[in-house]
């Protein structure tokens, strides 16, 4: 039987990290970063995409970036494709997995944010350094690796006993079916598994996918609230069953499912979350994120678009798992390429917060939100987390290929 080892030894990366005022692009060596300004945006001038919600007093101040450069290794395992991070303030760590189809792996590592004073400013928080401690690689049921193409790991929601779980999106193409398993963090070892309908199995006839999660587009995002008592996750976009109409090709539907009991889970919710696909070629247009605010089901969800017109495009909104609209007569929603056992789901309303575009930094694909340790001020960080693709991972490794993992830290305030 497998029993994977945590590996002890620790590996401090040189990282680029970005100052305050906007200035320019600056090269280093191979490196790069763009320097920021701190940008604050509030919910109060945000507008609604569908329906209508109320303003919410959230705040999001960019205070640093920070990138590790593409091609890095620890222990042998590459770091790349980081598609979820979670901390765990107890050991001021944070656990970020890998989304890469071979070698299904979890890091941990420890980020150092430095807040600096200058004169009699007040002191700004920035990342100063991420070091990685180990690596776990994920079992299967049978306490073996994972063969390569049979999981696809994207989201990670720490339980605080030592135990964590993780989503997968699948590999539809292969008919292999998404899930949130449990496993021990220590070992990587499998402890259990979410019931997941069996509409988001991917199914097939001959060439033609009849229903479930579709390639690449499964479960993306993962989250809890805080008490631990609800577990969320959502596929990146509509099943296969949702998306067949041709004529509905701007509104699509991700769909959101709700746990109770973080140890042993129960679906108690299944939710529609409006995706408005931008015109144009689009390539790709998903929820990759979802992070609880409260107990009462708000969460943020991170939206992600990419086209060769419109290039990548990241936006953050929040919704309201217990504000959802279960009228299936609403104007402003087009059920009509949904399947027929979709079209009573409630539909959740979203509130737009920030639109990354607004912001002086070079866009990237990222996939990752999580919570951080609380400012001396008392006010909470929020990280964001860049997915390179595993592009410095997979030969051919081109310098133009070598893109950098990317942290953002803001400020949230809510």
């Amino acid at each position: 039987m497998f029993k994977p080892t945590t590996i002890q030894r620790k590996l401090l990366l040189p990282g680029l990290l970005t100052g305050t005022v906007f200035t320019a692009t600056v090269f280093v060596g191979t490196l790069f970063a763009v320097t920021v300004f701190a940008a604050t945006l509030f919910a109060e001038a945000a507008h609604a995409e569908t329906g209508e919600t109320s303003p919410r007093p959230i705040s999001l101040e960019l205070l640093s970036e920070y990138h590790i450069p593409g091609g890095a290794r620890f222990e042998g395992a590459c770091i790349g494709g980081l598609s979820a991070l979670a901390y765990d303030p107890e050991q001021r760590l944070f656990f970020a997995v890998s989304d890469s189809r071979r070698d299904a792996r979890i890091f941990t590592l420890r980020v150092t944010i430095s807040e600096e004073r200058k004169t009699n400013a007040e002191p700004k928080p920035r990342i100063s350094g991420v070091e990685f401690e180990s690596v776990i690689r994920l079992q299967t049921r049978e306490g073996l690796p994972y063969p390569d193409d049979r999981v696809d790991p994207e989201g990670l929601v720490l339980v605080g006993d030592g135990t964590a779980f993780v989503s997968s999106e699948g590999v539809a193409d292969d008919g292999v079916p998404p899930f949130v398993d449990r496993i021990d963090l220590a070992t990587g070892e499998w402890l259990g598994t979410a019931p997941i309908p069996f509409a988001f199995k991917p199914r097939h006839q001959g060439t033609v996918q009849l229903q479930g999660v579709r390639s690449n587009l499964g479960f993306e995002s993962l989250t809890a609230s805080p008490d631990g008592r609800h577990l969320v996750t959502a596929t990146e976009s509509a099943l296969a069953q949702d998306a067949r109409d041709p004529d509905a090709t701007l509104q699509r539907f991700a769909r959101v499912l709700r746990f109770e009991d973080r140890h042993v889970p129960v679906l108690v919710g299944e939710f529609l979350y409006p995706l408005r696909i931008p015109e144009g070629k689009v390539v790709a247009h998903g929820l990759v994120e979802l992070l609880a605010l409260d107990n009462a089901g708000r969460l943020l969800a991170m939206e992600r678009t990419w086209g060769p017109e419109i290039g990548m495009l990241i936006k953050l909104f929040e919704v309201h798992l217990d504000a959802a609209r279960s009228d299936a007569t609403q104007s402003d929603v087009d059920r009509s390429g949904l399947s027929p056992a979709a079209h009573t789901l409630p539909v959740l309303d979203k509130q737009l917060l920030l639109d990354f575009k607004e912001l002086p930094i070079l866009l990237d694909n990222l996939e990752g939100l999580a919570f951080g340790p609380r400012f001396a001020d008392g006010s909470q960080s929020l990280l964001v987390l860049g997915d390179n693709d595993n592009t410095a991972c997979q030969p051919p490794r081109r310098l133009t290929q070598m893109r950098p993992t990317k942290f953002l830290l803001f400020r949230l305030v809510y």
